[in-house]
């Protein structure tokens, strides 16, 4: 039996649920002689070159049909030092796709009256800076920053409030009910919260630490693009933070589109681009990307968690087609940002580019697809695009070429970050040995940050060597660049720290922190 018959043959028996004929989606999206022939061999061909080409250790992907797990397969390796495939029982990280099953138990809460939509957040215990002008649908669209409902602003940490919000209206945790209104119903038995710690007390528990332990291993890439020991970001909360497989995934897509989670016109409101005060239309619904492409509807989300996380969750309703893809490091969604940014575009990624052009406008296209040479000079593969003369291929084309060069960007952006961090540790070896003890104790202390919302710094010093923590977290080595300057490194981000004189006493020190271009001054509690 053939890995796609197979996975044929196990969805009927595993999405018990997943009816065949769901509302809206009674017709076949895809031709079924293009389901198992030459459509599916050349995408999985695509996959594999494009996997590469990100450099991708390992990554799963599915396709959901009328409800219906047609195909999954893994790419690569789950576990590179131990040659583990990746697989489609294999878990991951689902980082912001999370955001769709919290958008889900929130909703369904307004459909039994336990809050509204239109409810202040600080209702529910979450103090925001711009107080009750905050409404609940504004952290679900990302717009509560500034004038609440005037512009869009991807804010993970504020959508992450919704599970203060959740937990105020209910008196129980966001992820007891995940797990009691999707996860147990529809027999997602590989999907948790992560880390089992967020489990502890519940029910779940058990769930939560077999997940965990059989979850992919992370990797991020070294400054030769070689895969190297990831960072596993650990925490959850209506933002971020749960487990799962492209199988289990498909099943949560199948009861969203038979409209068993939530009414199908409250779907259709998660679905719905927002309106700002201003009435632009915004790329966000409530927890949901939402797009047009030429007249074909496009519902998503991704996730992104640098360095060793990312996702995509791509739906066509009217077509009844759904793509998932994960990948145990962050280049899935690095080279289009994970829609962070205004114009948020699933076809800006390459995964999505490759499902639509052999799913969509393949069949419609009515004959083999021009190839591209895409390693040729830029006037070249420019020249070839623009000699397609259907309007739909070409865009698609211009789209895909756009693309690669964003991907190739973020190559050459990731591998001048490893050099600079390779220079920067070779300056700590000779910095190291001549560190004053008596100026760095003058430099521990509580550091309180007003411009970051009060957050508190703590330095501490241990023989030679200064550490500083957050709220609690594990103390992280302050490395020198000299007496004064230090920096810290996670993943691929750089956070500086410089100590300088306070003018508030001469024996009194400030600490100035930069990261993301962007500096925080913190002084001693």
């Amino acid at each position: 039996m053939s890995i796609k018959t197979h996975w044929q043959f196990l969805s009927l028996l595993n999405i018990g649920l997943a009816i065949i004929f769901l509302g809206g989606c009674a017709a076949p999206a895809l031709k079924p002689g293009k389901v198992a022939g030459e459509t599916w061999d050349q995408f999985e061909a695509e996959l594999e070159s494009l996997r590469q080409l990100m450099k991708i250790p390992g990554m799963s992907a599915a396709v959901v049909q009328d409800g219906q797990l047609v195909w999954a397969r893994g790419f690569g390796f789950a576990n590179i030092e131990n040659g583990v495939p990746a697989a489609p029982e294999t878990p991951y990280h689902l980082a912001s796709v999370t955001k769709t099953f919290a958008a889900v138990i929130v909703m369904q809460l307004v459909q039994e009256g336990k809050l509204s939509l239109d409810d202040p957040v600080s209702r529910y215990g979450v103090n925001l800076p711009e107080g009750d002008k905050v409404l609940v649908r504004h952290l679900m669209s990302h717009t509560s920053e500034g004038t609440p409902g005037e512009r869009y602003q991807y804010n993970g940490a504020r959508y992450g409030q919704l599970s203060q919000v959740v937990h105020a209206a209910t008196g129980r945790s966001l992820q007891e009910l995940v797990y009691e209104r999707i996860l147990q119903p529809l027999g997602m038995e590989n999907t948790a919260p992560s880390p089992p710690a967020a489990c502890a007390g519940l029910t779940l528990a058990p769930t939560c630490e077999r997940v965990y332990a059989a979850l992919t291993h992370l990797y991020l890439l070294d400054a030769d693009f070689n895969p190297a020991p990831g960072l596993n970001q650990d925490y959850f909360n209506a933002g971020a933070g749960l487990m799962s497989t492209v199988v289990d995934l498909a099943k949560f897509d199948a009861a969203l589109d038979a409209d068993t989670l939530v009414t199908k016109a409250t779907k259709e409101l998660m679905w719905t681009p927002t309106v700002s005060n201003s009435s632009e239309r915004l790329p966000y619904g409530l927890g949901w990307f939402t797009q047009d492409y030429r007249g074909t509807r496009l519902i998503w989300h991704t996730g992104f968690s640098p360095p060793s996380t990312s996702a995509l969750f791509l739906k066509l309703p009217e077509k009844c087609l759904t793509f998932i893809v994960l990948a145990n490091i962050d280049m899935l969604s690095r080279h289009f940002q994970a829609g962070h940014g205004d114009a948020a575009d699933a076809l800006s990624s390459l995964v999505a580019l490759a499902f639509y052009k052999h799913f969509i406008v393949g069949p419609a296209y009515g004959k083999p697809l021009p190839v591209i040479d895409w390693s040729a000079d830029r006037s070249v593969v420019i020249k070839a695009i623009n000699q397609v003369k259907d309007e739909s291929v070409r865009d698609l084309l211009s789209k895909e070429f756009a693309a690669r060069g964003a991907l190739a960007g973020s190559l050459a952006d990731l591998k001048a970050i490893n050099q600079r961090l390779a220079s920067m540790r070779l300056t700590v070896e000779k910095v190291a040995s001549s560190l004053n003890p008596q100026v760095l104790d003058l430099y521990t202390g509580a550091y309180e940050f007003p411009e970051a919302g009060g957050v508190t710094v703590a330095v501490t010093r241990t023989g030679n060597k200064l550490y500083a923590s957050q709220s609690g977290s594990t103390p992280q080595e302050l490395l020198p660049l000299s007496m004064e300057e230090f920096f810290v490194s996670v993943g691929y981000d750089i956070y500086q720290l410089t100590f300088m004189p306070d003018e508030t006493g001469s024996k009194t020190y400030k600490l100035v922190l930069t990261m993301y271009g962007m500096s925080f001054t913190g002084r001693k509690k």
